[in-house]
């Protein structure tokens, strides 16, 4: 008999606030809360992007989607979201699609409890 087993990924999402009040503390409050305000934004927009340009088959909008995600989730102090979003790059520049298409699988499952983590940080005022 032939057992078959489903793997459920979960993906801990890690938010470095010493990046943040750096921003803070390098920059005048308004102009970091603009700041984060904004990498959050370009955070989402690019993870969409992302997974838009992966189901429509576009290697070019999928690796500029992985260079604002990695750019964003940077300066949020957020290495791994940007590090997985480099490797998506990686993959695509290697041309190997599979390695591609797994590792922007995980970028995603990432994505979301990142971008819910970041919106439970108290310093930063919407």
């Amino acid at each position: 008999m032939t057992h078959v087993s489903q793997l459920h990924f979960n993906e801990a999402a890690h938010v470095n606030e010493d990046d943040l009040t750096r921003l803070y503390i390098k920059m005048d409050y308004r102009q970091a809360e603009r700041t984060i305000i904004a990498a959050i934004d370009a955070l989402s927009q690019g993870l969409a992007e992302a997974e838009t340009a992966c189901s429509e088959g576009t290697d070019r909008d999928l690796m500029a989607a992985c260079r604002k995600t990695a750019r964003a989730a940077q300066q949020l102090g957020m290495a791994k979201i940007a590090t997985v979003a480099r490797d998506v790059r990686v993959a695509l520049h290697q041309d190997d699609q599979h390695a591609a298409q797994a590792t922007l699988a995980r970028l995603l499952r990432m994505g979301e409890p990142s971008m819910r983590a970041l919106w439970q940080i108290k310093a930063i005022q919407v």
